[in-house]
Parts: structure tokens; C-alpha cells; sequence
């Protein structure tokens, strides 16, 4: 039994160091995608294009906007994958690297294309969802 916990312990955290890892090589490798052809741009995309989609939202504990902007995905069914810019330590050059000019969050991006932020989302969804306070 206790063989057992210790190699289910050593496989999460060999897991958790290998994403680490990965994130701090190459912040690309964070971004999730389904499609590597999407149709769409940041201009032109619509609510559809989410459906089946990948999406990626960098984010920080303590932004009401990153709250805002999961909270209007949850309530629309649509699942993300969370990055916690803190946690992994991840810095502003590594975010300019992958086309991220300013530094704030939430940076969502749909299928590997950048869309901008939480009132880029609420635009693309027509919402008027106000910012969440972060307790």
C-alpha cells in the first residue's frame, strides 16, 4: 500500500516538473489546440467558433477580469484550459514571445489565436457581465 502511494506521488510531481519545465522553455507549448488551421482571427471571430475549440486563458489569482472572463465561459458550457501566470513564474518577455505586447491578464486564446481579454470576450458572447470582485 504504501509502495503504491509513494509511485502515485512520484508520477504527479514528475508530471507537475515536466509542465514546469515545459512552460518555462517555451511558453508556446502552454497553448492548447485542437484546430492548427483555424478559420478565424481575432477580428473575425464569432460565439461558434468556440464550439470544439481549444481554449487557453492566462490568468492570476487576483483579477477580477480573469474571474469575469471564466465565469462567462463556465455559464456558456465551454471548457479552458487555466495557466496561472504566477505560478508558473511565467514572465513579460516569455508572453511577448507568443505575441502578447501588454502585460495583463486575462490572455485567452482560442485554437492558438490570441483574442485579447475579458472584454473581448464578453463583445464576442454579447454579455454585459460586470467584473467580479476577487475575494
Amino acid at each position: 500500500m504504501k509502495k503504491t502511494v509513494f509511485s502515485i506521488l512520484v508520477v504527479i510531481l514528475f508530471a507537475v516538473f515536466v509542465q514546469e519545465k515545459i512552460v518555462e522553455q517555451d511558453i508556446r507549448k502552454a497553448i492548447v489546440s485542437y484546430n492548427n488551421n483555424p478559420t478565424f482571427t481575432k477580428e473575425t471571430i464569432t460565439e461558434k467558433d468556440f464550439n470544439g475549440a481549444a481554449i487557453t486563458i492566462f490568468t492570476a489569482v487576483w483579477c477580477g477580469y480573469c474571474k469575469g472572463a471564466k465565469q462567462l465561459l463556465d455559464e456558456k458550457g465551454i471548457a479552458y484550459f487555466e495557466v496561472d501566470v504566477e505560478e508558473y513564474n511565467i514572465s513579460k518577455r516569455k508572453l511577448k514571445e507568443i505575441g502578447i505586447e501588454d502585460f495583463f491578464v486575462p490572455q485567452i486564446f482560442v485554437d492558438g489565436v490570441p483574442i485579447g481579454g475579458f472584454s473581448d470576450l464578453k463583445k464576442i458572447f454579447g454579455s454585459d457581465m460586470p467584473v467580479p470582485k476577487v475575494s
